[in-house]
């Protein structure tokens, strides 16, 4: 990208605003769709799309676009699974640029109602080697390709988008981390001023499932007759839940309980120690 080249030294000037911009946006979801508009304005692409891989880094969790409307997506149907050319971009991470999108063998083709699209550039965001995930330009604007300026201008923005993106996340985490200290802090000052146990009891329930995110909490006390009772649950269906009793010989709950030991299991449909109230 030699210097000179007023175009270069406009785009260039973008990039560094578009990464002052990105890295003082804390929210993930403006962070990614900033990404997005900047990236089809810098290369004057039609359309842009960002794909965010999942926790396995071999599939797309989120797929923002720009340049496709409502009414086209609603046509278009479910979100792409990563395969075809953009499953290439997930597995080697490397910049792609295609003159026919359509015509290269590797590609799986576009589902109904897809616009046309037929130049392309796909670029990974990456950051100390962890891939984030993919920026995809196509259809340049006025015909032609996208050039070997529109790959280094894309890369670069793709390396500020990548800091930007771990930013959001750090915070995004640092803001569940207080919230779940806050909600420690709350339960662990219920333990010394709370005289009423049921009520203490739901409490916990109740931080415990934020903590967590489970689907349903519920503290069990055992009775002197040798069987469980709910005294607290909070979730699906837990004021059906609550003084319900579980019958040692049947309950998971009372074998974990005899046992004296935590357990995590995978699901309970499939444990011989069910228990078969959680379980319903």
């Amino acid at each position: 990208m030699a210097g000179g080249d007023p175009s270069v030294e406009a785009r260039l000037r973008a990039v560094i605003e578009a990464g002052i911009a990105l890295t003082s946006e804390l929210s993930l979801d403006h962070v990614l769709q900033k990404i997005v508009e900047t990236a089809a304005e810098l290369t004057g692409a039609s359309y842009a799309a960002l794909g965010v891989l999942d926790s396995s880094g071999q599939a797309l969790e989120r797929f923002l676009t720009s340049g496709i409307d409502e009414e086209t997506h609603a046509a278009i149907g479910s979100l792409p699974r990563g395969r075809g050319i953009l499953g290439l971009l997930i597995r080697e991470a490397k910049p792609v640029r295609l003159p026919n999108l359509g015509a290269d063998p590797r590609s799986v083709g576009f589902p109904p109602n897809h616009p046309p699209m037929t130049s392309f550039l796909g670029v990974p965001i990456l950051l100390r080697r962890v891939a984030y995930g993919n920026l995809y330009l196509t259809e340049k604007r006025g015909g032609g390709e996208f050039s070997e300026e529109d790959e280094e201008v894309t890369l670069l923005l793709a390396a500020q988008a990548a800091v930007a993106i771990e930013n959001a996340r750090l915070y995004e985490a640092a803001t569940r981390w207080l919230q779940q200290l806050e909600s420690l802090n709350e339960i662990g000052n219920a333990l010394v001023g709370e005289a009423d146990l049921p009520r203490l009891l739901q409490l916990i329930a109740e931080r415990l499932r934020e903590l967590i995110g489970a689907r349903l909490v519920t503290i069990m006390l055992p009775d002197p007759n040798g069987t469980l009772r709910i005294e607290g649950a909070d979730g699906d269906q837990a004021a059906e839940l609550r003084g319900i009793l579980l019958g040692a010989n049947r309950s998971k709950a009372a074998a974990v309980l005899a046992r004296r030991q935590s357990e995590r299991v995978d699901s309970l449909l499939d444990d011989p120690e069910v228990d078969q109230v959680t379980a319903r």
